[in-house]
C-alpha cells in the first residue's frame, strides 16, 4: 500500500524514508538477507509490530520508473550502512503510491 511508504518525520532533521540496503549483507537468498536486516535492527533496540513487513524494491529500477512518470528526482543515500534514507521533495502521497508500484517482494516480519 501507499501509505506503507510515507514519509515518518520523527525529528524535525529527518525528511527521508528509512531503509536498508540488502547487498549489504552476505547471505544467498533475498529472504536471508532481510532476516539479517531485522536482527540488525533489533540489535538497535527497534520494535516491529506484530503484523509488520519487509519490503523489497530494485534501487535503480524504482528512481528510474518514478522519473519517467513524474519527471521528479528521488534519491537513495547512505546514511551509515546498511541504513540509507529515500529523499524527495515531491508530494509525498504521489511518491509513496509509486514506491508501492514498484514492490518486488514482501516479508512478514513473523516468517523471517
Amino acid at each position: 500500500m501507499g501509505s506503507s511508504f510515507q514519509l515518518r518525520i520523527r525529528t524535525p532533521t529527518e525528511k527521508y524514508l528509512s531503509v536498508h540496503l540488502l547487498d549489504y549483507f552476505d547471505k544467498p537468498s533475498e529472504i536471508e538477507k532481510a532476516s539479517a536486516v531485522k536482527v540488525a535492527m533489533q540489535k538497535q533496540g527497534f520494535n516491529f509490530k506484530e503484523n509488520g513487513v519487509f519490503t523489497t524494491l530494485d534501487i535503480k529500477q524504482s528512481q528510474d520508473y518514478i522519473n519517467q512518470l513524474i519527471s521528479e528526482k528521488i534519491s537513495y543515500k547512505s546514511l551509515n550502512l546498511p541504513h540509507c534514507g529515500i529523499f524527495h521533495e515531491y508530494d509525498d502521497l504521489v511518491i509513496s503510491e509509486l514506491l508501492s508500484q514498484c514492490v518486488l517482494n514482501n516479508y512478514s516480519i513473523n516468517q523471517l
